[in-house]
């Protein structure tokens, strides 16, 4: 069963350092990406990050001796630096969701307005929630380190 657009859904929204262009570089690059996405000690590899309509996302996370899990979507929107919309699951799992980033410039930062859909209970939506709340503070710790010239 697939939850796309339909089911439960949650909004995150934050500020965070940096302009639009620099938060979306880092929603889009891989390397970028790799050192935010995924839990404090673990390690993220992106397989694939074709960003244009249609294009996959593919990356893995790995803990230092522990399990591995991997994700996947495809890029639904892209209007750089403004909004990006991918679908997202875990390989294997049937239950697909959709991940929107609204970005907007506030105040010399950029407020990221996320929206995560389809959901197909409250457990799970919860999970992901707490995990969008930490990887908004890794990527807000990581474009706080860079250069925003």
């Amino acid at each position: 069963m697939t939850g796309g657009d339909s089911g439960l859904g949650l909004v995150i929204d934050r500020r965070i350092p940096g302009p639009p262009a620099l938060v979306f570089q880092a929603l889009t690059d891989p390397t970028l990406y790799a050192r935010w996405m995924g839990p404090s000690g673990s390690e993220t590899v992106v397989d694939e990050m074709d960003v244009r309509p249609g294009g996959q996302l593919k990356f893995r996370v790995r803990f230092p001796g522990g399990p591995e899990f991997s994700l996947e979507g495809t890029y639904r929107e892209v209007d750089p630096p403004w909004r990006l919309v991918h679908t997202w699951a875990l390989v294997g799992d049937p239950a697909e969701t959709t991940v929107t980033f609204q970005l907007s410039e506030e105040l010399g930062q950029t407020r990221l307005l996320l929206t995560h859909v389809g959901f197909l209970d409250r457990d799970d939506m919860g999970q992901n929630d707490a995990g969008w709340q930490h990887q908004l503070d890794r990527l807000a710790e990581l474009l706080g380190t860079l250069d925003h010239a």
